[in-house]
């Protein structure tokens, strides 16, 4: 067996349906992209259409199918109509990424209720539901497949990005992430259904602009990272196509810091 042989067993996603949440931008774009030149057919999930209408336009050229579903992940119906939506079109979900999210930022003490309940609605609730509605399909089918979550080192350590950020809606999901993930990857091993996370650090996407608009902060952050360099979108997305196929065939239940050695 050749070395390419050996790494498409491994790698390819052939005949498989991956769903991308946040596919619009950042982490969920490269991911997306990624997952569909790997063989997978793609769904993309996200609320911006416009940004979603690009999105499906890079993977035009691509072999595998695309498909796209504008959603607000705040809304558990929608997010139940949606995934009936693409299993009826698609015959069921094998891998599910889940990469949307939110992070608004402000004091404990004023942060609003509203702001908190809708963060938490995005980057805790909507993903458990995107979780079990996939699982379903898989156990359904008695396939098994790959679910992983884009947790954050925010959801591993609370002082990772110093005092003067103060996130509690953000850390306080990303941490329930980080145990949800395990808790589903016990639950589900016996239907073969392997659930990890990735817990990226500092990424060069839309979430940091505060950061990487002013130099004088993006040197400042860059100076805590062992690497030196912030991380660029699709160096997440080739860690989450590792845990999607069957070179990770042993792993579940592990949360993966993707940070240039920040948590080190």
């Amino acid at each position: 067996m050749t070395i390419a042989d050996v790494l498409e067993s491994r790698l390819s996603l052939s005949g498989k349906t991956a769903v991308v949440t946040g596919a619009a931008s950042g982490i969920g774009l490269a991911t997306a992209k990624l997952l569909g030149q790997l063989g997978a057919q793609t769904v993309f999930l996200d609320r911006d259409a416009d940004g979603l209408s690009s999105a499906i336009s890079e993977c035009s050229n691509q072999t595998a199918p695309t498909l796209g579903f504008e959603i607000d992940l705040a809304d558990a119906k929608a997010i139940e109509q949606c995934f009936a939506r693409i299993v009826d079109q698609c015959g069921g979900i094998d891998i599910l990424v889940n990469s949307a999210a939110m992070n608004v930022a402000g004091a404990s003490v004023d942060y609003d209720l509203e702001t908190w309940q809708r963060v938490i609605d995005v980057n805790l609730t909507a993903l458990f539901l995107a979780c079990r509605l996939s699982a379903r399909s898989m156990i359904e089918r008695n396939v098994g497949g790959s679910i992983i979550n884009v947790a954050s080192v925010g959801g591993l350590s609370a002082g990772i990005t110093g005092r003067a950020n103060a996130n509690p809606s953000y850390r306080a999901t990303k941490g329930g992430v980080v145990n949800l993930t395990r808790a589903l990857a016990i639950e589900w091993a016996a239907q073969g259904i392997r659930v990890n996370a990735v817990a990226p650090g500092y990424v060069r996407t839309p979430m940091i602009n505060r950061l990487t608009s002013d130099p004088a902060r993006e040197a400042a952050t860059i100076e805590k990272i062992p690497l030196g360099r912030l991380t660029e979108p699709d160096e997440i997305g080739w860690v989450i196509a590792f845990l999607a196929g069957e070179g990770a065939s042993m792993v579940t239940g592990q949360i993966i810091p993707v940070d240039g050695g920040l948590m080190a």
